[in-house]
Formats: structure tokens, C-alpha cells, sequence
């Protein structure tokens, strides 16, 4: 075998390894606790982003949120790592309130993901953060 295919296959192994063990020892928390507290590569699990780029995105909903009507209902941060959880799940909104991560309700979810979703999309938001090219323009520009 050649050395970079070694070095593959014990990278994977060790990834597999490192895989059980954190399932093992299962960092558990609530709600309430701070997911931040995890290392960074458990989070990007979790979340699909680093975590300082989920704090920007904190602080954008944040800045967009609407007064909260309940003293119970969640923050920014709540919401926003339940919609980041739903959007890199590619699942249904069951595998949220079901993981031990989340630990909220199926209606709360599907409020948090319409919450975050309906910020992301606004224009001022939405144009900033996402550039569609249009190749036919810059092919013209060549």
C-alpha cells in the first residue's frame, strides 16, 4: 500500500474510534445549558457551523426578532440552533424535539424554524448573505 492510502485508512479509523468514544461519554444538555460549551467539532456536528459564524447569525435574528410575547418563550439563540439543527438534519422536524440536544416540543420547532427562516429571507438579510452569479453576464464581461 502506498503511504498517503496508510494514512488515509488510519485517519479514518481514528476518526471512527473518536466517534465511539464521544457517543460513549455523550455530552448531555438541556435546553438551558449552553450548547457553546461544546468542543467545536461537536457543535459543527450538531449545527453545521462554527461556532462563531452561528453567533453572527444570533446576532443578525437578534437584531430582527420580534418583542417575545410569553415570558416562556425562547430566545434567539434557542431558535436559531433549533432552525440550524432542522435545516442540517434534512429531516423532519421530529428528530429535533426527539434528540437529547433540543429537548423542545414539535409545534416549538416548527415556530423556531419559521421564526429564523422568515428573518433570513428578508431582503435586507437575504441580499446580503446570499449572491446568485449569473454566468451569461460574466461570461459577456470576458
Amino acid at each position: 500500500m502506498n503511504m498517503a492510502y496508510q494514512n488515509a485508512v488510519q485517519l479514518y479509523i481514528a476518526e471512527q474510534l473518536e466517534n465511539i468514544f464521544d457517543h460513549n461519554k455523550r455530552p448531555r444538555f438541556h435546553i438551558r445549558d449552553d450548547p457553546f460549551e461544546l468542543s467545536e467539532r461537536q457543535f459543527i456536528n450538531l449545527f453545521r457551523l462554527k461556532k462563531e459564524t452561528a453567533n453572527r447569525l444570533i446576532n443578525i435574528v437578534e437584531d430582527n426578532f420580534v418583542e417575545l410575547s410569553r415570558s416562556s418563550a425562547l430566545d434567539a439563540t434557542v431558535q436559531v440552533l433549533v432552525a440550524l439543527h432542522f435545516y442540517g438534519s434534512g429531516s423532519y422536524q421530529n428528530c429535533i424535539r426527539k434528540n437529547i440536544h433540543m429537548a423542545i416540543s414539535q409545534p416549538s420547532v416548527s415556530r423556531c424554524v419559521r421564526n429564523v427562516t422568515n428573518i433570513l429571507n428578508l431582503p435586507e438579510i437575504f441580499n446580503d448573505w446570499v449572491c446568485f452569479l449569473n454566468i451569461l453576464q460574466k461570461l459577456q464581461t470576458m
